[in-house]
């Protein structure tokens, strides 16, 4: 990794990313078979920066806003699912870590500006309280990318307190059991991480409470990003994925039918190619729409208001159904042929299947908090 690698305008950073799609590409089969990310793609996708790409530029990171992020990993996710949902995790990783003082950040990028950080926020595991900091043990699965990452950010219960705590630890401090063995997303190697008593000092702690309340916005005052919401512009982008994998799937049924003038013939193989960019476009404008909003109260250093935070997830929540039904459209279009093991619409579908059962675009549980905003619900449960 060197410094002009992490380096580049936002556009620089978009272009850098289509242009590695076809590489992705051209070993996606190889990934999907092998249930890891060849060697060439996950060199290319560090080197790039894409495994690190909301590090800060404060620490030599190529510290992408949301949008360029977003933009980023729509790309690759045209070229390969799990290398797109891989880069999309992975440099959320990187983000939420850069929340840590200052201390603890040049512990994770002082030497290394490209070092990776997974993480696994639902607590697996216990920290006991001991003099300046945890004692951590459990065990984190699915860990996407743990393969790839010199850290990984693990949730625990600490104590007696309601709080969550984000214990972040070299990877090499725990252990990684063979455990990820699914139909999609089958690349991203998301195996368990597991920790035995490992110690983790308070400066590599962080409070989950504190984070989703923006609370360290005020620790990195020249670091707009920092005064984010969190969840809701992480949700955003992990959609993004999903939508380059819905571009790819339609780019290549148009190549098919394009070359079959006989099943191009049939209304309803049209109409399913139709209703499948339908649905692509109105998940972008949605996609886009929560973008918006993210960066609005980036603006302002101002986490959105219920109704804003709310229709921010169900918007990606929304878009993601989308882009699962066009996938849905193309495989109905395309026929048997889509089934063929060849057929990278047959890798698109399971991958896209996966990742839809990813907790934060879960349908019911968005549209339940959208409704109770829309209607007032937690205020005038509050009086």
């Amino acid at each position: 990794m060197n410094d002009t690698a992490l380096s580049g305008s936002s556009a620089d950073l978009v272009e850098r990313a289509r242009g590695l799609a076809a590489l992705l590409r051209e070993h996606a089969d190889e990934a999907d078979r092998g249930g890891r990310l060849p060697e060439a793609v996950a060199t290319a996708l560090r080197d790039a920066g894409f495994l690190s790409l909301q590090v800060p530029r404060a620490l030599g990171g190529p510290g992408a806003d949301f949008r360029t992020a977003f933009d980023v990993y729509t790309e690759l996710g045209r070229g390969c699912g799990s290398s797109g949902w891989l880069a999309m995790v992975l440099s959320g990783g990187s983000y939420m870590a850069s929340l840590l003082g200052e201390r603890a950040r040049q512990e994770l990028w002082g030497a290394d500006a490209g070092a990776v950080v997974a993480s696994r926020l639902p607590a697996a595991g216990t920290g006991r309280v001991t003099e300046g900091g945890l004692v951590v043990s459990g065990r984190w699965s699915p860990t996407s990318g743990v393969h790839h990452s010199e850290w990984v950010m693990a949730a625990v219960a600490a104590g007696d307190d309601t709080d969550l705590a984000l214990a972040v630890v070299p990877t090499a401090a725990g252990s990684v059991d063979d455990t990820w063995d699914v139909t999609g997303l089958r690349a991203t190697g998301s195996d368990t991480f597991v920790l035995d008593e490992v110690f983790v000092p308070d400066h590599r702690v962080l409070s989950l409470t504190r984070m989703m309340a923006g609370g360290y916005a005020e620790d990195h005052p020249d670091e707009p990003l920092c005064a984010a919401a969190v969840v809701p512009a992480l949700t955003v982008t992990l959609v993004a994925p999903l939508l380059g994998m819905g571009l790819a799937a339609l780019e290549h049924t148009r190549e098919q039918l394009g070359a079959s003038a006989r099943r191009a013939g049939s209304a309803g193989v049209r109409y399913a190619v139709a209703d499948a960019a339908a649905s692509i476009d109105s998940a972008r404008l949605l996609l886009l729409r929560a973008l918006d909003d993210v960066e609005a109260g980036i603006a302002r250093r101002a986490r959105p208001g219920e109704l804003v935070s709310a229709r921010i997830h169900m918007d990606a929540a929304l878009a993601a159904r989308y882009l699962r039904e066009a996938v849905r459209h193309l495989l109905t279009a395309l026929g048997s042929a889509a089934f063929s093991t060849g057929c990278p619409v047959q890798r698109i579908w399971r991958d896209m299947e996966v990742a839809l059962s990813h907790a934060n675009v879960v349908p019911d549980p968005n549209r339940e908090a959208y409704g109770r905003a829309l209607l007032d619900l937690a205020d005038a449960e509050a009086g």
